[in-house]
Parts: C-alpha cells; structure tokens; sequence
C-alpha cells in the first residue's frame, strides 16, 4: 500500500511539471513579442537620426542662405559707393557684380537643397531598412553621395538572402538612385 501511494505521488507530480511549463506557442508568442520589440528600437534610432540628419542639413542650408545674403549685401554696398565715386561706367560695372553675386547665391542655395536631399535619402533608406521584417539593419551603414545619385550600403549580414532583401528595400526607398550593394555577408 505504502508503495502504491508513493508511485501516485511521483505520477501526480509529473503530471504537475509538465502542466506548467511553458507551451511551445506561448515560447513562440515571447519570442515574437521581443522581436517586435528590437525592430521597433530600430525603427525608432532610424527616425532619430533622420531627424538628426534633416535638422543638420536645414542647419547647414541656413548658414548658406545667410552667407549668400552677406555677400549681395556687401556687392550692393560696393555698387552704391562705386556708382558715387566713378559715375555710370562704375555703376555697369557693380550691377554686374550684383549679378554674379546673385548667381553665387542661386549656387549656394542649390548646393544646400542638394546635401538636404542626400540627408532625406539617407534617412529614408535607413528608415526603410529599419522596418523591413526579417532584416537586421544594426550593422548596415547607409552613405548617400552628395549629389544624391548614388546610395552604398556598407557593412554585414547574416546570409545573402539578407543582403538581397536589403538592396531591394534600398531601391524601394530611393527610387531615382542607384544602389550600391557594399555589404558583406558574415
């Protein structure tokens, strides 16, 4: 009888263990939970430093636009001085200038709107890799080429599929460049 009991007990408490544990579905569930939860952290870094990126190149626009507004404000204060001091021909001469000023104003502007550009596309792409399901971007680097025409991706992955699925969602992201595929499968 006292060995009888003692086996139901060992019955009973097997039964008990292997009634708590963790199913397989709630381990999968977990794990998909805290995979949601790293690319949201990367889809989040990716937004900050786009954000960061734009700011800088807005940033960097203005400084430009001032420059350029300093320097036709210098050319018309030169071409009132010289018109006073050497007449009509002076004044030809300082309009011309004014010109010249204006169009290194044009310049500058378009140069700032261009690296503004490249920043947006860096940050698209960056933010594109970020959210692609599957795709671990922490270890690619995004490089966009000042005039925005071409857009290189550098650093690793896990497998080629990775590397291709990556090239894809770079083209997806900047459609008018083209892709440079740098990375390097590990």
């Amino acid at each position: 009888m006292r060995t009888t009991m003692t086996m139901a007990a060992v019955v009973l408490m097997a039964s008990l263990a292997a009634g708590c544990g963790q199913s397989e579905a709630e381990r999968q569930a977990e794990e998909a939970r805290k995979a949601a939860e790293a690319a949201a952290k990367q889809v989040e870094a990716a937004t900050a430093e786009a954000t960061r990126q734009v700011e800088a190149a807005t940033k960097e626009m203005g400084a430009k636009m001032e420059q350029a507004g300093a320097e036709m404000e210098k050319a018309a204060g030169q071409m009132a001085e010289a018109a006073r001091q050497q007449g009509a021909d002076a004044a030809t001469n300082m309009m011309q200038a004014g010109a010249n000023a204006a169009a290194a104003a044009a310049k500058a502007t378009q140069a700032a709107a261009t690296a503004m550009s490249s920043a947006a596309t860096t940050a698209a792409v960056k933010a594109a890799l970020a959210a692609t399901a599957g795709l671990d971007a922490s270890a690619i680097n995004v490089d966009t080429s000042a005039d925005g025409k071409v857009v290189t991706l550098k650093g690793t992955v896990a497998s080629a599929a990775a590397k291709a699925a990556a090239e894809k969602t770079a083209h997806g992201a900047a459609t008018a460049a083209t892709i440079k595929n740098e990375l390097v499968v590990k």
